[in-house]
């Protein structure tokens, strides 16, 4: 089965910067190119631009930036292909920066259309 895992930068992990910030990403990387050749990682997906280059569709028009109530900001978006939800779960765990509070990851099952 096949499942979205939305990565959500938490306020603590958009604070980091420099060093810090690059040696996050080249842990992510790491992460991408394990579970590629895992199988399990069906469509590694994309990375987000920052928030304040989004529009928002609302009833009343299109607005400039973001107006979401949460404090996470949304940072991208890989699809993941594992026999059961808790499977998606356990590896979407392994998502570097998880166990330090700088990223939250929402693991959502894709609906067969």
């Amino acid at each position: 089965m096949k499942y979205l895992l939305l990565g959500m930068v938490t306020e603590t992990g958009q604070q980091l910067s420099g060093p810090d910030f690059e040696a996050w990403m080249a842990e992510i990387g790491a992460w991408y190119e394990k579970e590629g050749s895992s199988g399990r990682l069906a469509d590694a997906g994309h990375q987000l631009d920052s928030p304040d280059t989004a529009k928002t569709v609302r009833a009343s028009g299109v607005t400039d930036g973001p107006y979401m109530e949460a404090k996470e900001v949304l940072a991208g978006y890989s699809l993941l292909e594992t026999g059961t939800i808790d499977e998606a779960v356990d590896l979407a765990a392994t998502w570097p920066g998880v166990d330090r509070g700088w990223i939250t990851m929402e693991v959502r099952p894709v609906m067969v259309q």
